[in-house]
């Protein structure tokens, strides 16, 4: 049967020599002398103890590089200790090393050094090792850019192989197939080429390819473990069990024939033989092996011990994959309380591997992985409440869902509005402009691809060398702030369900959190006094009345073509979603539901073809959206006057003209004060200058939700903004209002939502943002939101500002039924705090002036019948 290790595993060991010992021999100055001297005394002994010594020693050096000669000793003294640091397990220690080798390096033009063999190529490894993908990617390509200027062939063939095994992790396979070709036409004999390729066609499940290319690989070099285990995998497939164990063992031969074998590559070929013993259901055995990785890569670790402990845990892939296996074994024997506690490790483990990684791109990848791991311990925890009824379970589960919910989002939100308080700090300002500065080289990197055969390779190499130093450098600056104010160091923890009770409570809401799988999905509903979880079990249904009922908002007409289906599909929708009957409700959708207005489904079946008449959810609960209910729980709504910047663009004269975005305008204007930029004065640099004076910003604007290779982006006068710059930024705003396209729409990251105009501006650190779910009218979305911003100036509240809007829109006499089709008034939705409606203080002082007016009255009749 196999368990599948062999397609993970196998490219664990696939990385090349991580470069011979760095060489030395250069002009001495009094510093490089220095460098050189303690470098040579350190090579003819190596240990930890004298390399942490060597560490010390060189550090005293670094503000005194002065020549080119210092400079260049420092780069080799770097890639030296990156080396050792590896050879003695300290791997993020090694690619700090590194990093700042090859940061010295680019930043000083050096030459005369093998940078990619002593530095970058190994660098790449070490990235795939931690599981830093993107950083990965990165790094080989622009190593193979720099080999393939050098016209270089083994290093091409090197960055080809190594760039096939960042691909494979992040299951591209067939984009890593495509390079492995390439490399193939150049090198058809080398054996890491073809291992690659057979390892990702196995991976794609072209069984016949894969075997064809791991024979390939033996018939040039029997000694090659990978290319056995390759086979092994094979035969796994073929259900051949016989031949299975017999390459696995062959492969054990090679490993012990091999001087250079360490514990950990023994481990990894433990980890493919479990899966040749789990075909044969040798439980015991399997885990035997088990503890001995364990044992291979914990210190602390004894054999008599069934787990390891959480204080023992460390952020390795190897590790992770171990206890993913366990989790699985421990099933098979029916031992569900263990399986619990392996999975708990897992989630440890996975949350140490994620502080790790300083980009965004590899954070939701290795999110996604983790995904697949908390919808199995969800499964696991509603079999176990199902038997036993015990309420534990449930909260269980329904930790583990929150903690799947847009992490990131969360952690950019918790972390730039902790950094707001240190706004003075000259460290804080170099993190915030180098966070700006990557995000702007991260953009012009997207924009000159999406030329793609027009786009400037160099260029784009260039842009991306200054990314990588400055990730490097900001990587730096977070570990000091980290140092300096330690509640900066984002640790998801769980979340209180008594404290979340107890605020729901006070709100008046029912929380209904859904958590999308692969197999099922699940619905939890908390309030004051109870929590519960319920299963959708036929998924493929519930994904086809979903897209169903998403096609009926891809144009103004569909649903006027169609009330009778719309009506149909609506309640259909409704009632497989198990709306609860409660006033209040706070939504945490996930996947397809991220794009549904829940405002829209009818409680009931309807007939009638007025949509004034239909029953509208809208009509008997009041609909608050949030990204995690731990959001939600830290969130206060904000007590600050309300200013407006208004951005509106108008396009006046061209295709893109928005001609009623004035009459918007001109009605928040007269509502609330503020900043009003229209037609040539809306520019994104005008924009920046005055965002911080505002509490609530409106783009009245284009905006476009992107695919898998354009991300989502938003239109000012003057650029179009992607949604990747707006991660740079750091805004203390308390609400934006997207009044444009698909602004809630993006590639949908699975937990972490889509990659919409909404989400960049919540990473920017906006809590409470208002965007569309697709292409809105330009007349009707004017309308809209003047009623939204009349109700806001009479409640105070974003969300009943926006709920009564969407009445207020429904029973407009003035406006057509043909204009009252969901289509035109359900487009946008609110995320962010739950805030009670208060009266304006004018209508109070309407109010008591209108009592006094009475009392007078009153007064005035009262004399005369005296």
């Amino acid at each position: 049967m196999g368990f599948g290790n062999f397609k993970v595993i196998i490219l664990l060991i696939l990385f090349l020599n991580l470069g011979n010992e760095p060489l030395f021999s250069q002009q001495k100055t009094n510093t490089s002398e220095f460098l050189y001297t303690q470098l040579d005394d350190f090579l003819k002994q190596p240990s930890n103890s004298k390399l942490n010594r060597l560490s010390k020693l060189i550090a005293s050096k670094e503000n005194q590089l002065v020549t080119k000669e210092d400079k260049l000793a420092w780069v080799i003294v770097h890639s030296n200790m990156g080396y050792y640091y590896n050879q003695f397990g300290s791997l993020p220690t090694a690619i700090m090393y590194y990093e700042k080798a090859w940061k010295n390096f680019y930043d000083n033009n050096l030459k005369d050094y093998d940078i990619i063999e002593n530095c970058l190529q190994p660098l790449g490894n070490l990235y795939i090792k931690i599981g830093d993908l993107q950083k990965a990617e990165n790094t080989i390509t622009n190593y193979l850019y720099l080999a393939e200027q050098s016209q270089h062939t083994d290093k091409i063939i090197a960055a080809i192989t190594n760039l096939s095994i960042a691909y494979n992790n992040q299951s591209n396979f067939l984009k890593a197939i495509k390079i492995l070709k390439n490399g193939e036409r150049l090198a058809p004999k080398n054996v890491n080429i073809l291992t690659n390729l057979a390892t990702n066609y196995l991976d794609s499940g072209s069984i016949k390819e894969a075997e064809s290319y791991a024979n390939k690989v033996i018939s040039i070099d029997a000694s090659q473990v990978n290319a056995y285990q390759i086979l092994a995998a094979v035969a796994l497939e073929n259900k051949d069990l016989q031949n299975a164990q017999s390459y696995i063992q062959k492969a054990k031969y090679q490993l012990l024939k091999n001087p250079n074998t360490s514990s950990r590559d023994f481990a990894k070929w433990q980890l493919a033989y479990i899966d040749v013993l789990l075909s044969k259901s040798a439980y015991a055995e399997a885990l035997f092996n088990i503890k001995e990785i364990y044992a291979s890569l914990l210190p602390e670790y004894s054999m008599e011990m069934n787990l390891p402990t959480i204080e023992m845990l460390i952020a390795d892939r190897i590790l992770l994959k171990t206890l993913d296996v366990q989790t699985y074994i421990l099933q098979q024997l029916n031992d569900p309380i263990s399986s619990i506690k392996v999975y708990e490790a897992a989630f440890e483990v996975n949350s140490k591997l994620n502080q790790a990684y300083p980009i965004q791109n590899t954070k939701i990848l290795q999110h996604s992985q983790n995904r697949n791991r908390t919808e199995s311990y969800i499964d696991l925890l509603y079999t176990i409440y199902t038997k036993t009824n015990d309420i534990k379970y449930v909260i269980k589960a329904f930790e583990a869902a929150e903690n799947s919910k847009a992490p990131f989002v969360n952690e950019a939100l918790l972390s730039k509005q902790l950094l707001l308080q240190y706004k003075n700090d000259s460290l804080v300002n170099k993190n915030k402009q180098l966070t700006s500065e990557m995000a702007n080289y991260d953009t012009y990197i997207l924009k000159e691809r999406q030329k793609e055969d027009k786009a400037n390779i160099s260029q784009i190499q260039k842009w991306m060398s200054a990314y990588e130093m400055k990730s490097i450098e900001f990587k730096d600056v977070t570990q000091e702030l980290q140092k300096k104010y330690p509640n900066l160091l984002f640790k998801q923890e769980k979340i209180s369900i008594t404290e979340l009770q107890e605020k729901l409570k006070q709100d008046d809401l029912t929380l209904i959190e859904y958590f999308f799988g692969k197999n099922i999905i699940y619905q939890f509903k908390v309030d004051a006094d109870s929590i519960e979880i319920l299963e959708i079990k036929d998924i493929e249904h519930f994904r086809n009345i979903t897209q169903n009922y998403i096609r009926y908002f891809n144009n103004a007409s569909t649903i006027i073509n169609n009330v009778k289906g719309f009506s149909e599909s609506s309640f259909d929708l409704y009632r497989t979603l198990n709306i609860p009957n409660t006033k209040n409700l706070l939504i945490i959708p996930d996947g397809l539901l991220n794009f549904i207005p829940f405002e829209t489904l009818l409680t009931k079946k309807s007939d009638v073809l007025s949509f004034n008449q239909m029953p509208f959810l809208l009509k008997s609960r009041i609909i608050n959206y949030e990204i995690s209910a731990g959001k939600y729980l830290k969130s206060n709504y904000s007590k600050k006057e309300k200013s407006i910047l208004g951005i509106f663009p108008v396009f006046e004269n061209t295709q893109l003209e928005l001609s009623f975005s004035l009459d918007e305008q001109r009605y928040i204007q007269q509502k609330f004060s503020g900043v009003y930029l229209e037609k040539g004065e809306a520019t994104y640099t005008r924009f920046l200058k005055e965002v911080e004076n505002h509490s609530i910003i409106h783009l009245s604007t284009h905006a476009e939700a992107g695919s898998f290779s354009r991300p989502a982006s938003i239109q000012f006068r003057d650029q179009n903004i992607l949604v990747n710059q707006l991660y740079g930024l750091q805004l203390e705003t308390d609400l934006v209002v997207l009044s444009a396209c698909e602004t809630g729409i993006g590639t949908l990251a699975k937990g972490e939502g889509p990659l919409s105009i909404g989400r960049g501006f919540q990473y920017a650190g906006v809590q409470n943002v208002l965007f569309s779910l697709w292409k809105v009218n330009d007349k009707t979305t004017s309308q809209l939101m003047q009623r939204f911003y009349q109700n806001l100036h009479q409640t105070n509240s974003y969300v009943h500002g926006l709920h009564q809007a969407k009445i207020d829109f429904l029973e407009a006499k003035e406006i057509s039924n043909t204009q009252k089709s969901p289509y035109y008034w359900a487009s946008f939705v609110y995320y962010g705090v739950h805030q009670p409606p208060t009266e304006s203080t004018s209508n109070w002082i309407f109010i008591i002036g209108g009592f006094l007016l009475i009392m007078l009255f009153l007064f005035v009749i009262r004399q005369k019948l005296k």
